[in-house]
C-alpha cells in the first residue's frame, strides 16, 4: 500500500495564548518541520512545503529500523539540542548529528490516523516512540507553558484543540516568545544559502 500524499498543517501566528479546557500546548521546538514518511523498507523526509530532505536520509533510515513498523507517517520536528535546548545554527551548518522530536501520528501500518481526535493520536505516539530515539513532543493543559518558554529562551509554543482531527480546517496556533535569542540574523542565513 502507498503512503496518502499529506499536506502538513501549518500553525498560524497568535499573539496571545489561547485559554480554556479544549486547549493543549507543546513547546515549539527550533528546527527544520519534517514529516517522517516509512514504507516498503524505505524512509524519507519531506518539508513543511511536502519536499524530500535528502540531508536527512541517513537519521529517516536509522529512525524506521529503530521503529520497526511496516508503514508510517509522523509529524515533527528535525532538530539539534543543545546544553539549554534546540541549537537551530548547529542544526542549520551541520555541526552536530539531527535528532527528530515527533508531535503527531497521522499513519501507522496501513490505518489512517488523520480522523482520530488530536489526544488518542499523541497516545498512540507515545506508545509507538517509547524507548526508541524518536523524541516524543509531549503536551499540558496549562497555558503558563508560554511564560516558561520565554524564561528559557524558547522559541515559543503551539496550542491545539485536543479534540481536532488532521485535517486543512485544523487550526494550530503558535505563540512565539519576544526576544528569542536565535532569531537574530535568522533571515540573512536563508537569502545567502539561495
Amino acid at each position: 500500500m502507498t503512503l496518502p500524499a499529506v499536506a502538513p498543517l501549518r500553525p498560524v501566528r497568535a499573539l496571545y495564548v489561547p485559554v480554556g479546557p479544549q486547549w493543549i500546548y507543546e513547546v515549539k521546538l527550533d528546527g527544520f518541520r519534517g514529516m517522517l514518511r516509512i514504507q516498503q523498507g524505505g524512509a524519507q523526509f519531506t518539508s513543511k512545503t511536502s519536499k524530500l530532505m535528502r540531508r536527512f536520509d541517513p537519521l529517516a533510515t536509522s529512525l524506521a529500523l529503530a521503529l520497526g513498523v511496516r508503514s508510517a507517517i509522523l509529524d515533527g520536528e528535525i532538530i539539534v539540542m543543545g546544553d539549554r535546548g534546540p541549537d537551530f545554527y548547529a542544526l542549520f551548518f551541520a555541526r552536530r548529528p539531527p535528532a527528530f522530536a515527533a508531535f503527531d501520528l497521522l499513519w501507522l501500518n496501513g490505518r489512517d490516523f488523520r480522523s482520530l481526535p488530536l489526544w488518542r493520536r499523541k497516545r498512540a505516539l507515545r506508545k509507538l516512540v517509547a524507548d526508541t530515539p524518536v523524541g516524543y513532543v509531549d503536551d499540558v493543559d496549562d497555558p503558563t507553558l508560554f511564560a516558561a518558554a520565554s524564561r528559557h529562551d524558547l522559541e515559543g509554543i503551539v496550542a491545539k484543540r485536543r479534540g481536532d482531527p488532521y485535517c486543512g480546517d485544523t487550526r494550530w496556533l503558535k505563540v512565539k516568545c519576544a526576544g528569542y535569542s536565535q532569531l537574530a540574523g535568522r533571515w540573512e542565513l536563508f537569502e545567502r544559502r539561495r
